[in-house]
């Protein structure tokens, strides 16, 4: 009777005809003694592609096409070190039996480790991030609140995010902001999924202030800017579709020109690029865990770097794995969408002074935007606080 090792099978690395096989892979016999031979002179080279010199586009199904990948391939399928007993026990004495001795050195032990690539490392960051994109979407929806804290007092406090999902009711037409301030509501909610984040903890408390003072307000412009391209819409809307202001607003030629600068300009470099998700979420967290802010401390600098290193590593590799010969450009287009966010600080101190001198004298800017656009009360006239 034949048995499973007489009937030839497909090996899992090459793709050819493998009659004999271990490692629990299936494997021929070249690319067992290749796996070996990489394991003793290890693999120095990189691929030259970025890890996607494949056949076809699949990891697991297609042929890699240089030694780097092949070896990747290999223990991303399991491919393990096997060792016999002849190996680490004490060589047989005189007396022991020659069969005994052969039958010994037969034996096959297989040390099971967890195994834990690369590529399980990438998809558990990528569903952390979209855990957190999901969380800060659904609360956007439901966060009504009417404080008017600091990046300071928002530091010193737990996280506020199961407050921010039972909604208030508010007549904001009653209160000295007129109207719902989508802006510092969805600031307050960044700062919320930033301080879920597990490097935020390692941070000093001064290093936590300067961060969120200066990631917070710009990774909400993108991610309301993204949610809004996925919707297919035109311009930046509110999470429940409607306008980020009142119609009347609209009927103001000179307002109507800065809300629409401040609502779709955003949205351009995404479409310009039809940016998927997952680089959404990866150039969120590169903007987020930028080390080159002003007064971190040492320790601050080099928690943030480490972090946006792997992030950008992924960020790269999910460009090449979507075009290897564009991968590149296409990358540095992505995080040249961070530079465009900046000038949202000066569109939206313009909205202001524009609602003002047009609209309400005294419209009222929230703290955590004043300090996040750099901006203090003597440039900013009429400032009140909540009632």
């Amino acid at each position: 009777m034949a048995t499973n090792l007489d009937r030839p099978q497909t090996c899992a690395i090459c793709h050819g005809k493998a009659y004999g096989y271990n490692y629990d892979v299936v494997s021929c016999n070249a690319c067992k003694m290749f796996f070996r031979r990489a394991n003793v002179e290890g693999i120095g080279e990189n691929c030259k592609s970025g890890g996607g010199c494949y056949d076809g586009d699949d990891f697991k199904k297609d042929r890699p096409r240089c030694r780097a990948c092949r070896y990747r391939k290999c223990i991303a399928l399991g491919m393990q070190h096997k060792s016999t007993d002849s190996d680490a026990s004490p060589s047989p004495g005189p007396d022991t039996h020659p069969r005994q001795q052969a039958k010994k050195s037969m034996i096959v032990a297989v040390v099971q480790k967890p195994l834990v690539t690369q590529a399980h490392i990438d998809s558990r960051l990528i569903q952390q991030m979209l855990v957190l994109h999901h969380t800060r979407r659904e609360v956007y929806l439901t966060i009504n609140i009417c404080e008017d804290p600091s990046f300071l007092d928002l530091v010193l406090e737990g996280s506020n995010l199961s407050k921010y999902k039972r909604p208030q009711p508010i007549e904001w037409e009653k209160t000295e902001r007129k109207l719902k301030p989508w802006g510092s509501l969805g600031v307050l909610l960044i700062v919320e999924i930033v301080k879920a984040m597990s490097f935020y903890e390692e941070l000093l408390l001064s290093d936590r202030v300067i961060l969120l003072k200066n990631v917070a307000f710009k990774s909400h412009h993108l991610s309301i800017a993204f949610d809004s391209f996925m919707a297919k819409k035109g311009r930046v809307l509110a999470p429940n579709g409607e306008e980020m202001f009142p119609d009347q607003l609209f009927q103001i030629a000179e307002c109507y020109d800065i809300i629409m600068d401040l609502l779709t300009s955003p949205m351009q470099p995404l479409l310009e690029l039809n940016l998927t998700e997952n680089e959404y979420l990866l150039l969120n967290m590169i903007m987020i865990c930028n080390p080159a802010l002003s007064g971190l401390s040492p320790s601050g600098q080099e928690i943030l770097s480490k972090e946006q290193q792997a992030y950008a590593k992924l960020l790269l590799q999910v460009c090449m794995m979507r075009d290897p010969r564009e991968g590149p450009a296409r990358y540095g287009k992505i995080l040249a969408v961070i530079e465009k966010l900046e000038r949202q600080k000066d569109v939206t101190h313009r909205v202001v002074h524009t609602l003002r001198r047009k609209w309400k004298p005294d419209f009222h800017f929230s703290g955590v935007l004043t300090e996040a656009c750099r901006l203090d009360s003597d440039r900013l006239p009429y400032m009140k606080t909540e009632i």
